[in-house]
């Protein structure tokens, strides 16, 4: 064994004194954060072109994180097909304001110029994680999927006791939802591949701390357990 790290010994110090309810098709959701236009590198690149920056440099510096992108962005859509596959419930959401000025949009957001009316072209969902008829999209204008949306209510609805949550970006929306599920009730696994970060050294961060957690699952494993799950 090579040397303990402090992820090793926060591993071996949590100790759960509450067993965790048993996955079901019924209390198990699939939640698909941001899978977007307004995340993509292309959309990174114009607004930093229009900013000023060379697009040759701008397009050197988004590499890595254009590869890291699309490959979360496939294992989202094979975390998505099995979900469908197995019957769960599949939940997407969305940036997108309520409002046609936009004026809706929470003032973290919109410092960040991240103000988009129903239908902005920066808000339509990537393929392949488009909803299909019936499966349900939550809109919101911050970082949590929890945070003033009607999530928590629709999930308790449902019966939802777990999450399987993916998308972008690792290190905003998605830790902001983690964060506020967990201390909600829910039981959250993170798709370890079905996320990333502008910066990697973000992501292995936040998955470092709940891979200690016991609740950082790559897909290949979640896809596993989700063909397992019984009725």
């Amino acid at each position: 064994m090579g040397e303990i790290t402090v992820k090793d010994v926060l591993a071996a110090s949590y100790a759960s004194v509450e067993p965790p309810p048993p996955k079901l098709k019924t209390n198990v959701a699939l939640l698909l954060v941001d899978i977007q236009d307004l995340a993509t590198p292309e959309h990174l690149t114009k607004r930093a072109v229009e900013a000023g920056l060379n697009a040759a440099e701008v397009n050197a510096a988004l590499a890595d994180y254009s590869g890291r992108f699309y490959a979360a962005v496939e294992n989202c859509g094979r975390l998505l097909e099995a979900a469908r596959t197995a019957g769960i419930a599949c939940i997407h959401v969305k940036i997108e304001a309520l409002s046609g000025n936009a004026r809706d949009t929470g003032p973290a957001h919109r410092r960040m110029g991240w103000c988009y009316p129903p239908g902005s072209e920066e808000t339509r969902f990537l393929e392949p994680v488009t909803p299909t008829e019936g499966e349900i999209v939550i809109t919101k204008t911050v970082s949590g999927a929890f945070t003033a949306t009607n999530l928590d209510a629709v999930l308790r609805h449902m019966g939802i006791r777990w999450l399987i949550i993916a998308g972008f970006e690792t290190d905003e929306c998605i830790e902001a939802t983690g964060r506020v599920g967990l201390d909600l009730g829910y039981l959250a696994l993170f798709a370890e591949d079905g996320c990333t970060a502008y910066e990697e050294s973000a992501h292995n961060a936040f998955m470092g701390k709940y891979a200690s957690w016991g609740l950082a699952r790559g897909t290949d494993e979640l896809l596993s357990m989700i063909a397992d799950l019984k009725s």
